[in-house]
């Protein structure tokens, strides 16, 4: 099914649902908005007292019609609530010269021309009855005076705004006493949506067309809804009314040949859009967003795939893989229960290309078993040790596999501070591509690899903290790398001493050197080792460099005890002999990304024994 197939579907499955977090789904010809007076009524239209909202409580459910909900400088009145410039028969009088007195008169007399054909009509309401009565006396601003929200000057409006809009912009919304069985607010009587829908279905004017997603003759609509996305308000889905550029011309004479969707259809489609990215979106980047969408049309409830699967790793609990991979289970054991086989799951991401066209960058749909199938091999199989602080501010290394974001800064991010930051047009694309590598089971780009490999082949290029955590992402990503490459051959978090590979070797080797030279440092002493400043040549020339690293070292493995000097040269020797005699003409390329993992592996093994011994001592001592 397509995009709008599956919106359309979320729709229908969802408009009856209570409100979820603060959020409803928008019923057909309404939209929200922000008002910032009240005024209430009783049933007889007079009036009983105004407040002033809170910008907390301000979001309000309105009827539009096609016109107004897509309104700009023309004169298009909302159905019920709307602004003071439209709605306050008396806002004329107060206004400062002829221009302004002329368009409010007009603006509430097409105002008043809408609501008395609603009045009017069988789809007609109490509360609809009520607001007429009650504006056709025109004494709204009086009203508003003398309640003490607006000010005069000299017989004019003074400078002064309500919650930071001009008196003329101040949206105004009605309660009504009595009005009827239902809500007293308007924006909550769910009778009254129910006859505003039903009146403007009758009497929407328009050019009837076959609508090309409903295949039924209907309707159609010649502006859509903007507004979808709050990072890019102003950007639309759908448009075709570029009549001199190139938006349709070229192939077609009118836009109606271009595409043709009925007001049904495309209230559905995006009223279903904007509601999922105000409840689920996922904006990624800081100025220049990019916002991805995940969820079931069903309605039911999806794990957010751009976090840390919930897992958030417990305080100084050093995670196992097989523990770790138990609590990924568990985690999405209770999505998986809920799921039927036929449900499925859906990710859209949208962007805006310019500041009024809004575009789908990547789509796709899969059965809900799939994706959290593919959620969890992500989560097993791109994983890594990862130096955590516990609340005492004492490090401890845990399982984690980390975000997309995350991946994403460690590949490109600029160091600042102890920070990394990724320009926002890098950071959305990539997480893009990671995305589509998680949900359709494609390759890590090796480009990718080779940028992480590269980085962490570079520490004295970052602080100490960003060092582990670019070392950390790469070795994941590695591993996640050659599982795919491999069809499930999957590198272990546990050193391998069988591996003959030679780049991992090489990597063991490094990590031994590194680890005997800051044996021999005093407490508290910062100097980076010969191993951590010869790594970026060591990558590239790895004998070469091995042979500097050996004389570097000789002033050091003279400092340490006979047993344990000793200890490291054995290690070294066994190293070197699981060499392959067939790799003897290869031993001063260059390294594959491989040697990062047998690097980080031997140096926790080596930090391990380390700390076995250091609370052996302890014991013994106490």
């Amino acid at each position: 099914m397509s995009w709008m197939s599956q919106l359309f579907k979320t729709y229908d499955n969802n408009i009856e649902r209570e409100q979820q977090d603060g959020i409803s789904l928008t019923p057909i010809a309404h939209m929200n908005a922000n008002a910032q007076i009240e005024i209430t009524l009783n049933q007889n239209g007079e009036f009983q007292s105004a407040a002033k909202l809170d910008k907390t409580e301000a979001v309000t459910l309105i009827p539009v019609n096609e016109a107004s909900a897509s309104r700009s400088s023309k004169i298009a009145p909302h159905p019920l609530s709307d602004t003071l410039s439209y709605i306050a028969g008396d806002f004329s009088s107060y206004c400062e010269n002829e221009k302004q007195k002329k368009s409010a008169e007009e603006k509430y007399e097409a105002y008043c021309k809408n609501l008395e054909k609603w009045r009017n009509s069988e789809f007609s309401h109490p509360k609809v009855q009520a607001v007429y009565q009650y504006l056709t006396q025109k004494t709204v601003i009086s009203d508003l005076i003398k309640a003490g929200w607006i000010g005069i000057e000299e017989g004019t409006f003074d400078s002064k705004k309500i919650n930071g809009q001009p008196y003329e912009k101040v949206m105004v919304r009605f309660r009504v006493h009595g009005g009827g069985p239902g809500d007293d607010r308007t924006w909550k009587d769910s009778s009254l949506i129910r006859a505003y829908i039903k009146y403007y279905s009758q009497e929407q004017q328009g050019q009837r067309d076959i609508c090309y997603f409903t295949g039924r003759e209907a309707v159609t609509s010649a502006t859509h809804p903007k507004g979808i996305l709050v990072a890019n308000y102003g950007a639309k889905l759908i448009s075709a009314n570029d009549s001199q550029g190139y938006t349709y011309r070229g192939r077609f004479l009118e836009p109606g040949q271009a595409y043709a969707l009925s007001y049904e259809a495309s209230q559905k489609i995006h009223g279903a859009l904007t509601w999922l990215a105000k409840k689920q979106g996922v904006s990624i980047g800081g100025q220049d967003k990019r916002t991805f969408i995940c969820w079931n049309p069903g309605g039911k409830k999806t794990p957010d795939i751009f976090g840390d699967f919930g897992l958030g790793s417990d305080d100084d609990i050093q995670d196992t893989e097989i523990l770790y991979r138990k609590k990924l289970w568990k985690t999405f054991q209770g999505y998986q229960n809920q799921f039927e086989e036929t449900d499925s799951v859906i990710v859209i991401a949208l962007d805006a290309a310019t500041t009024g066209r809004l575009s789908v960058t990547y789509y796709h749909e899969l059965a809900a078993s799939d994706f959290l199938n593919r959620i969890i091999e992500w989560g097993n199989t791109c994983s890594w040790l990862f130096l955590k602080l516990n609340s005492q501010k004492k490090p401890y290394h845990t399982i984690e596999t980390p975000t997309f974001f995350r991946i994403v800064e460690c590949a490109y991010g600029r160091q600042k501070g102890n920070f990394l930051e990724a320009d926002d047009k890098v950071l959305k694309e990539q997480t893009q591509r990671l995305v589509k590598c998680m949900l359709e089971k494609q390759q890590i780009p090796l480009d990718l690899i080779r940028v992480l490999t590269h980085r962490a082949s570079t520490p004295m290029a970052y602080s100490g903290w960003n060092r582990e955590r670019i070392l950390s992402t790469a070795c994941a990503l590695i591993r996640k790398y050659h599982d795919n490459k491999g069809k499930g051959r999957q590198e272990d978090m546990k050193l391998n001493t069988d591996n003959q590979d030679r780049s991992y070797l090489f990597g063991r080797l490094l990590a031994v050197y590194e680890s005997a030279e800051r044996l021999t440092y005093d407490k508290g002493e910062q100097r980076e080792p010969n191993a951590v400043r010869l790594q970026a040549a060591y990558v590239n020339h790895p004998m070469q460099t091995l042979q500097t690293l050996q004389e570097l070292m000789n002033p050091y493995f003279q400092k340490l005890y006979p047993g344990l000097r000793e200890k490291y040269r054995d290690l070294i020797g066994e190293i070197i002999a699981s060499f392959r005699e067939e790799d003897e003409p290869l031993l001063n390329q260059g390294l594959q990304e491989t040697y990062l993992l047998g690097y980080y592996l031997q140096r926790a093994e080596l930090r391990k024994k380390k700390e076995g011994k250091e609370n052996g001592s302890s014991a013994k001592q106490n």
